[in-house]
Formats: structure tokens, sequence, C-alpha cells
């Protein structure tokens, strides 16, 4: 395979990384999710400050960017498993996701995008380590240890894959130092006894307050009108 066609490929699943659905969702709800919550433009910051249904779709969207690539790399790259290629690509689409081009370079932190590209590789093994991160979430309600724990699973059973490639274990390893290191911020908060905490079962306190706050300026904005017509 010529080195051009796959220096190409690489540079369209960063470009495609660099697209944060986070993002994109929030102004599609007239918000800045950079200015919510954790300000975080990620699924678990979306889940906490605009709903469930939102943060899922955001992760559905973010984890098929890394599915897409993940999938070139494996099948279309020779037409067999490539499991190096497929990490090659993958991890250009976390690189993205977390460095974007488009904003900044100040992204998400490339858990849901990890996971596509663990689903593609293994799509036994990514399916239930996300069936456990779900679980682990209803649980302990922690969403960094989860992803944590996600991370690190699909590194280990990657490398395993990948064991006759050195510069596909260079990548993985980097890539998993990567998404810890762009979760310093919760460890910090973590050790302090101030990590955030996520409820899949019921409405997030931050999300209650924040329609609580939004039917006020309603009520206030709809009062304004009445009085106005009032003294005309």
């Amino acid at each position: 395979m010529e080195i051009k066609f796959i220096v190409l490929i690489c540079i369209a699943a960063y470009l495609v990384g660099s697209v944060n659905f986070a993002t994109v969702i929030s102004r599609i709800k007239n918000k800045d999710i950079k200015k919510l919550g954790s300000g975080n433009p990620g699924t678990m910051n979306v889940m906490r400050s605009l709903g469930r249904g939102w943060g899922v779709l955001t992760f559905v969207l973010d984890a098929l960017k890394g599915i897409s690539f993940a999938l070139i790399g494996r099948f279309l790259i020779e037409g067999n498993a490539n499991y190096p290629m497929a990490i090659l690509f993958g991890a250009c689409v976390v690189l993205g996701h977390i460095f974007p081009i488009f904003d900044k370079f100040r992204g998400g932190k490339g858990v849901a995008s990890t996971i596509g590209v663990y689903m593609a590789i293994s799509p036994i093994a990514g399916c239930i380590t996300l069936a456990a991160l779900i679980l682990f979430l209803f649980v302990i309600k922690y969403g960094f240890l989860g992803s944590f724990l996600a991370v690190t699973t699909f590194a280990i059973h990657a490398i395993i894959l990948c064991k006759s490639s050195i510069w596909a274990i260079v990548i993985i390893a980097c890539w998993w130092a990567l998404i810890i290191f762009a979760h310093r911020s919760n460890i910090v908060r973590l050790i302090k006894g101030q990590e955030n905490t996520l409820s899949l079962t019921k409405k997030n306190e931050v999300l209650i307050k924040q329609e609580e706050e939004e039917k006020k300026a309603r009520e206030e904005s709809e009062n304004n009108l009445e009085n106005n017509k009032e003294e005309e």
C-alpha cells in the first residue's frame, strides 16, 4: 500500500475526529457546552448538562468516528484483518477529537471514539466493555473511573492483537497515556473528593437547576409582556 494513500487517510481521520459532536449538539440547543457543567465537550458533560438522550447521541456519533476509520484500516487496507493499521487510523481520529483543528486544539477526552475503535477491531469485546462501562456508571456513578477501566481494557487487548507490530504497540501506549493525561483534572478532583457524579437513572441536579432557571426566565418574560400590554 502506498505511503501517500495511508497519509491521506490519516489526515482525513484527524479532520473527522476534529468534529466535536458535543459542541455541535449544544449549539443546536442554543447553548455552549464549554460553559456548562465541567466545561468538557464530551458525552458525560452533555448527559449532565443537556440530558441523557443528547448524551447518548453524542456518544454514538463520536464512537462512529472511531468505528469507521478503524474498519477502513482493518478491512480495506490490503483486504484483511490489519489490526495495526486500524490502530493507526483510530489513533488519528482520537488525536483529532482531543486536539481539534476546528476548535483551537481544545477538544474532548477521546473515550467514546476509543470505544468505537475497540468495537471495530473486536466487536464482542468492545460491546462487553461498553456494557460493563454502563453498568459501572449505574453502580459507581464516577464517569472518569469507568472511562479509565474501559480505555485500559482496550489498550491491553489491542496490544495483544498487535503483538507482532512494535510501532502499533507504541501508538497504543501513547494513546492510553494521552487519554489519562486528558483526564488529569478528573484525577485531581477525585483526590480532593470533588469529582462530579453521573446518574443514569434520574435527572442530574445541574440539569434540574438549569431547567428551573429557564422556566423562571420564561415566566418573567411572559409577565413583562403582559405588563406592557396592560400599560398600552
